[in-house]
């Protein structure tokens, strides 16, 4: 299931739970409005247990609306959140590549080693590498060697690493900005 549809599905599960709750405060509620005018207007007094009846009605009701504001809120909230994570995830995503790019730039990678570092960073194997390129391993490994060699790293992971680093300087240093809050019915 795509993220999206995951989403998709979410939001109607909790459009339906709020649509539950708001019905199930609305019978109550129409519960007691019923049994108070009943009482009322026959004259008859409310007896004890009848008035703990419509106390804890009255409480039911009140939790059940209060439940579905926070919930709400809650909801709203998390919705916000998404949206910001979202795009700070698309702005990272588009600057990842200049990121890469800028470093090949720095290291003065050839072409052709720029290609089997970007086929590395995508976490392909030398033998999988040598088929892309329609090249012999032994031509990757020295590529390899090469850029490593460029970037003053030793093995693949930590040429991996100065990625990551970047990557997540870039994003402490890009925080997204905090979305405006509003509430949006459910």
């Amino acid at each position: 299931m795509s993220t999206k549809s995951q989403y998709g599905a979410d939001s109607r599960s909790i459009y339906g739970v709020a649509l539950i709750q708001v019905l199930c405060g609305a019978v109550f509620a129409v519960d007691i409005a019923y049994e108070s005018h009943i009482e009322f207007m026959n004259g008859v007094s409310i007896s004890p247990v009848e008035l703990f009846h419509l106390v804890v009605e009255l409480i039911a009701v009140a939790l059940l609306f209060v439940g579905f504001r926070v919930a709400r809120a809650t909801y709203n909230r998390i919705q916000a959140r998404n949206i910001q994570n979202s795009r700070l995830l698309v702005s990272m995503r588009g600057h990842f590549d200049d990121i890469i790019q800028e470093r090949f730039g720095q290291w003065r990678l050839s072409e052709a080693e720029c290609d089997v570092a970007l086929l590395s960073i995508r976490g392909l194997k030398i033998s999988e590498i040598a088929r892309i390129r329609d090249r012999k391993e032994g031509t990757v490994k020295a590529q390899l060697s090469a850029i490593f060699h460029k970037a003053d790293v030793g093995t693949r992971a930590e040429f991996m690493s100065l990625f990551m680093d970047d990557f997540l300087d870039f994003s402490s240093a890009n925080p997204p900005a905090t979305p405006p809050q509003h509430e949006t019915a459910i």
